[in-house]
């Protein structure tokens, strides 16, 4: 560590993380915090949390599950699935068991399903199979051609009557929304299948049900690590990629994954924690925040709106059948964060920052230098500064997980800046 020179009111450091640091979230995460987790806890720590630590924008919990078990956590974040993995390892909810034990109950209902549904689908299946068969070029004129709810007159109308789930065969929305594209028809209907024997069980954490069906749709998802486009078989080896992944059971994977899904800490830490699924702005208007003791804060920074990277996992969760626009078959009401707009980016980062120190909350906040703020020509360290003492102030290279969105490489070496922030 070598430490520039600077003000004495301001300790600046600069430092360099793994590149492969901490956990590997259950589902492919861009922007994930894992590399930086175990120095932003350090920072955290050198402030006494005396009470919880809020983690507003928490994504798959990267930052969270560091605390664990000495720092009783907040875990905030705008998306439903997300915060159903992060109440799954962060709660201690119980109900679970042995996943040979679970798979065993579940696996009725599952087959009384998949069995219904199959029928349903049998024209798609068969014709699926054959583009499968005859190679990339037919594979690809069946996904352009394969009709789904967000072009199919009539298949809009089977989501709609399908959304009061008043039998088995309702439970179609994967099928309806995604096959074809992100899965392969016969995965659809496991998936969908799945949904319903999870659905059928009342004595189990339902939280760990989903996040063990989600984990296992990312696992063999047809897409390039997001999910705001599908792979197509524009080419022999993409075509391999997609025939291997179209492959693969959901069943299995789905087994596989209950065991991966393990609470973290000790239960009395999991005791303490809360989690919560509002905007940043709405939790902190809530009395959710009045057993907060600090805050960290890692606000989105990209141009591209989260929201759209992970609405196939957003529209599962919620299994709501929506009105789905684009080639991308995104829920029309997907959320929109006012922190990637550039308009807009400079008046959310300081109006949280201005509420936070109105209410006393230590801060700690991550930000990388080319982020959305930066582009607005804003100081994020003078807007700080206006609001808090800038106790520390870390600068850390490390590589952002972008998963190939809109830059196009997986890794972005960045310049990550972190601040301890004191009223």
């Amino acid at each position: 560590m070598t430490v520039a020179a600077t003000s004495p009111a301001v300790k600046r450091e600069r430092r360099r993380v793994s590149r492969f640091a901490g956990e590997s979230p259950p589902v492919r995460y861009m922007g994930t915090k894992r590399a930086l987790a175990p120095i932003v806890r350090e920072a955290l720590a050198s402030l006494s949390p005396d009470g919880r630590v809020a983690d507003l924008f928490s994504g798959m919990g990267s930052v969270t599950a560091t605390l664990a078990p000495d720092y009783p956590v907040l875990a905030n974040d705008a998306l439903s699935f997300t915060t159903a993995f992060a109440r799954a390892r962060f709660l201690d909810e119980g109900g679970r068991g042995r996943p040979v034990d679970v798979a065993r109950r579940l696996r009725p209902a599952f087959q009384e399903c998949y069995a219904a549904l199959c029928k349903q689908f049998a024209d798609r299946l068969r014709a699926e199979k054959q583009a499968l068969a005859e190679g990339s070029e037919s594979l690809r004129v069946y996904m352009e051609e394969a009709p789904h709810a967000g072009t199919s007159p009539e298949w809009a109308a089977s989501a709609t009557a399908s959304r009061p789930l008043r039998r088995a065969s309702d439970y179609r929305l994967i099928a309806l929304y995604f096959s074809g594209a992100y899965f392969s028809t016969r995965q659809a209907l496991e998936l969908d299948a799945l949904r319903y024997a999870i659905d059928t069980v009342s004595d189990l954490s339902r939280d760990w049900l989903l996040s063990a069906w989600l984990a296992a749709a990312g696992a063999v998802v047809n897409a390039p690590g997001h999910v705001a486009q599908f792979l197509k078989p524009n080419g022999e080896a993409v075509y391999q990629r997609v025939s291997r992944q179209w492959r693969r059971s959901i069943w299995e994977t789905f087994v596989d994954r209950l065991g991966a899904v393990q609470p973290v800490g000790t239960r009395k830490w999991r005791a303490q924690n809360r989690v919560t699924n509002l905007d940043v702005f709405d939790l902190l208007e809530s009395a959710e925040m009045d057993c907060v003791s600090m805050v960290y804060a890692d606000p989105p920074y990209t141009k591209d709106q989260y929201s759209r990277f992970y609405h196939v996992y957003e529209t599962m969760y919620m299994y709501d059948f929506p009105d789905s626009v684009g080639a991308g078959r995104y829920r029309s009401d997907r959320f929109h964060t006012t922190f990637s707009a550039l308009g807009t980016v400079r008046a959310s980062f300081s109006d949280l920052v201005s509420r936070l120190a109105e209410r006393g909350k230590p801060l700690v906040l991550s930000y990388p230098s080319h982020g959305a703020l930066q582009r607005a020509h804003v100081s994020l360290s003078h807007l700080l500064r206006k609001h808090y003492h800038v106790a520390r102030n870390f600068e850390i290279m490390m590589h952002h997980s972008t998963l190939g969105a809109s830059s196009g490489e997986n890794q972005k070496l960045t310049r990550e800046k972190v601040y301890v922030c004191i009223p």
